[in-house]
């Protein structure tokens, strides 16, 4: 299953290049939060003109990855528990509403595929592999909102995904502990899709999602603390 989220094209312009760059610099931490946007900088690293990178940085203004200043100058958006609970709020609806679905429609052989990417999200995360951690949650999420075949709901997740994966990224260093418990919440859900309980897959969800959130704002305090830029 191919990950629908935040996918560069195979093929592509000059703006598309400098906008799938530029967010995953941004959602990755490489650009930080209130870091100001120098067009110069960006230009000479992406190796491209200033008017493909432009034309970059109002869809991301536009996405609210970065913000315009006052003075009329570009930073990168700053992120604050505010922002963090009203998207985790919306989320957390949203994929209640996919994972009932889910349950619904999933087959035996979708659910042996489900089991395959929650065993090996289960391993990552015992074993502290952050980056296979990352990439399996998005996987076993990203499953599920297929076997919702809720467009709508995939539509909005979709326009959320970018500013969920720039928090989520913060939190697996913040503890091995959640690392650990993020796996266990999965299998939980796997066990509810497994036995078609569709309210205790939406349970289950809504306690995972509290759980990610409650852990994504102690990071940003963490992150705050540890960073003088905020």
């Amino acid at each position: 299953m191919n990950n629908q989220f935040n996918s560069p094209p195979t093929k592509g312009s000059a703006k598309d290049f400098a906008y799938y760059e530029i967010k995953r610099r941004i959602i990755d931490g490489i650009l930080q939060p209130n870091q100001p946007v120098s067009e110069e900088d960006l230009s000479s690293k992406l190796n491209i003109s200033r008017t493909p990178l432009r034309g970059a940085l109002e869809k991301l203004e536009f996405e609210k990855m970065v913000i315009r200043q006052p003075n009329g100058r570009l930073k990168i958006a700053p992120i604050s528990v505010e922002e963090v609970k009203e998207i985790f709020k919306v989320r957390s609806k949203l994929e209640e509403i996919a994972v009932a679905e889910a349950t619904e429609n999933a087959t035996q052989e979708d659910i042996k595929n489900l089991k395959d990417i929650a065993d090996n999200l289960r391993d990552a995360s015992k074993e502290g592999n952050i980056e296979e951690l990352l990439k399996y949650g998005v996987d076993f999420h990203s499953y599920i909102y297929e076997l919702s075949r809720n467009g709508t709901v995939n539509n909005f997740l979709s326009q959320l995904y970018d500013h969920i994966h720039r928090y989520r990224r913060l939190v697996p260093n913040q503890s091995v502990k959640r690392a650990i418990e993020e796996g266990e919440e999965h299998q939980l859900i796997l066990e509810c899709i497994t036995n078609k309980d569709i309210k205790g897959a939406e349970l289950a969800m809504k306690k995972h999602i509290e759980n990610s959130l409650s852990s994504a704002i102690t990071a940003i305090g963490i992150y705050e603390k540890n960073n003088s830029i905020w």
